[in-house]
């Protein structure tokens, strides 16, 4: 069935694999399993510590960690 809907995106998400309309922005996200032996993180590969990854997180959210809830986080990522 033809909808003549046109959308516009810059990242298609999974539907650029599947071809499906309803997969348009959708993503397939990797489990937190093991995730301190799978640096560099981010899909191009940006952050290549978990430390990396919390200050982008900080900056772009504009969030007020404290440096223990920082090495909390950190402590809890790092034992997943």
């Amino acid at each position: 069935m033809t909808t003549g809907q046109t959308v516009r995106t810059s990242d298609p998400g999974v539907a650029l694999i599947t071809g499906k309309w309803g997969d348009i922005g959708k993503f397939k996200i990797p489990s937190l399993r093991a995730l301190p032996m799978r640096a560099p993180y981010f899909h191009d590969g940006q952050a290549r510590t978990l430390e990396d990854v919390l200050r982008f997180y900080e900056q772009r959210f504009e969030m007020d960690l404290s440096g223990d809830d920082r090495r909390d986080l950190i402590e809890f990522l790092s034992a997943l």
